[in-house]
């Protein structure tokens, strides 16, 4: 049954006798539609600020974990002994293996040649293979 009339009154009582609904059930209904049409119609905009402190801080972290993972890096270790003998294993190093940075590294009680900051274990181990052939007793460190 249509409403003709703009009688809201007489359209609204026509409402309720024809479905047998309470004014209490039809003005829930009524809510949730109103409470849908607003959910529905809004967009969201998040406006995310961050003080500087804290991207300075983000700054830090990443040099820091920069840091750290080249010291995660796998390295070889030629040769260990005094310092006379480690010296001079050191200039024989340089000599043989000019295009390789090496270091010496004093750790109680010994001194220490190291070469190489290699990613990959297996990059180390096929660069210790070449510097076996000289040095017998070198060996990979992983970290």
């Amino acid at each position: 049954m249509f409403l003709t009339k703009i009688n809201l009154n007489n359209g609204v009582f026509l409402l309720f006798k024809q479905y047998n609904m309470c004014p209490n059930k039809i003005c829930f209904i009524f809510c949730v539609l109103i409470s849908c049409s607003y959910t529905m119609g809004q967009q969201a905009q998040a406006q995310l600020s961050t003080p500087k402190k804290l991207d300075s801080l983000l700054e830090k972290k990443i040099a820091l974990d920069r840091l750290n993972s080249a010291k995660r890096q796998y390295t070889i270790q030629v040769f260990y002994g005094n310092f006379e003998t480690t010296t001079a294993e050191l200039e024989r190093f340089k000599n043989l293996f000019p295009e390789m940075t090496v270091q010496l590294i004093f750790e109680t009680p010994n001194y220490k040649i190291r070469t190489g900051n290699f990613t990959t274990e297996r990059e180390a181990l096929a660069e210790l293979e070449k510097v076996k052939r000289r040095f017998r007793s070198a060996f990979v460190l992983k970290p």
